[in-house]
């Protein structure tokens, strides 16, 4: 049986990061994880990266271990949350993983997390979202 598992980080931008540099990120990341079964979303704004993959835990693991950690398109990198858990929030919302590209989507996600706050973990991802909120991409 698969162990569930999530991080999610924040990031800063590295300063030589281009706007393409950014659609790569996100169609790579999209394409990738969506391949490996991976639920989340990430977004970019204000400089900085905000990011929750959700999954199996050993692709989830090796993915941020290998991958995110090691890109050297940013820094600063700060875990907000690295756990097991049993039902992934994403999952009900879209079994895809996103990107945030748009501030409707960006809005769609807060009233998805408010809607369906099933634990703590929803919640606090309520409120990280919400710095994101004013900045129309």
């Amino acid at each position: 049986m698969k162990r569930l598992y999530t991080i999610c980080y924040v990031s800063k931008a590295a300063e030589n990061t281009t706007i393409d540099d950014i659609k790569d990120i996100f169609k790579v990341t999209e394409e990738a994880n969506n391949a490996s079964g991976i639920s989340g979303i990430l977004l970019h704004s204000f400089d900085n990266f905000f990011q929750v993959l959700e999954g199996d835990k050993r692709i989830v693991e090796r993915l941020f271990e290998d991958k995110i950690k090691k890109d050297t398109r940013h820094h600063d990198i700060y875990e907000v949350f690295n756990k097991d858990m049993e039902t992934p929030i994403f999952s009900t919302y879209l079994s895809q993983f996103l990107t945030i590209t748009t501030s409707v989507q960006l809005d769609e996600i807060r009233k998805y997390l408010s809607a369906n706050r099933t634990n703590s973990t929803s919640d606090k991802l309520s409120r990280l979202l919400k710095p994101f909120m004013i900045f129309d991409n």
